[in-house]
């Protein structure tokens, strides 16, 4: 009997790229590990920014609110006050002059002792005018500039309402030295038309409203020039002519005339 012959083996079949045998479980992927991630500043706690800037806002809007509302009432109350006791500032003049000395030596040299009074008006109704100390210059006018003729202190006072009152100021130098030219006009000026005198007083004005003094603020007075000539022969002085008008200067540098 004859033998059959052996049957061949069957090929192994290759399996496609990207085959995966179904009774197989997948893989799972390898797990990456996650960095913190880190915030700018501006994005940190953005909540609580927030919340601080509301506050500081709402404490900048309630300071400004009262400061205005503090000054409104201020206001208020300046222009009743105001109203109720019209307040005026008073007038000056100069009232007289008067000089014990004025002698200008052959040496060319200048001694003198003067005095001065200005006369002070309250106009005011309701309002009381207290000046403090204060201090006075005056000086004789020329053609090359201002002779100084001393300086002198000036006593507080108070004037009552509708009333005036008197600034003395008392004043003098000795040995000051002239140019000739200088020397020779003084000489001429005073013993003929007379010489040109200016005063100035600086003081403290406040005002006195039901016995309760307030605060004072600086004043300055400037006068206009007064002539001041020889009177007798003891060679005092004595100005000529009636009162001069002053200028008013509040703080010292805003012309309130």
């Amino acid at each position: 009997m004859a033998t059959k012959p052996p049957m061949a083996a069957k090929p192994v079949l290759q399996k496609p790229p990207g085959y995966r045998d179904p009774g197989v479980p997948p893989l799972k992927p390898p797990q990456q590990l996650r960095r913190p991630t880190h915030l700018p500043p501006s994005f940190r706690h953005a909540g609580k920014s927030r919340q601080h800037h509301n506050y500081r806002r709402s404490i900048c809007c309630c300071i400004l609110f009262f400061l205005l509302f503090t000054i409104l009432l201020l206001s208020i109350g300046a222009a009743l006050g105001y109203l109720y006791y019209q307040p005026r500032f008073p007038s000056f003049h100069l009232q007289s002059l008067n000089s014990t000395m004025l002698r200008v030596g052959s040496s060319d040299s200048l001694d003198v002792a003067i005095s001065a009074k200005i006369l002070a008006w309250n106009p005011n109704t309701k309002i009381g005018i207290v000046f403090g100390d204060g201090v006075g210059h005056v000086t004789a006018e020329d053609q090359d500039g201002d002779v100084e003729l001393g300086d002198g202190q000036i006593m507080g006072f108070y004037v009552r309402e509708k009333s005036a009152g008197t600034m003395m100021l008392h004043a003098g130098e000795s040995g000051v030295l002239l140019d000739d030219a200088v020397a020779q006009r003084m000489r001429n000026g005073y013993k003929g038309s007379g010489v040109k005198v200016k005063v100035e007083v600086a003081v403290g004005m406040g005002v006195r409203v039901k016995g309760k003094n307030m605060w004072k603020v600086p004043l300055k007075v400037a006068c206009a020039p007064m002539r001041l000539k020889v009177v007798g022969k003891k060679g005092g002085g004595a100005s000529v002519g009636g009162m001069v008008k002053c200028q008013v200067y509040l703080f010292r540098w805003f012309n309130i005339n």
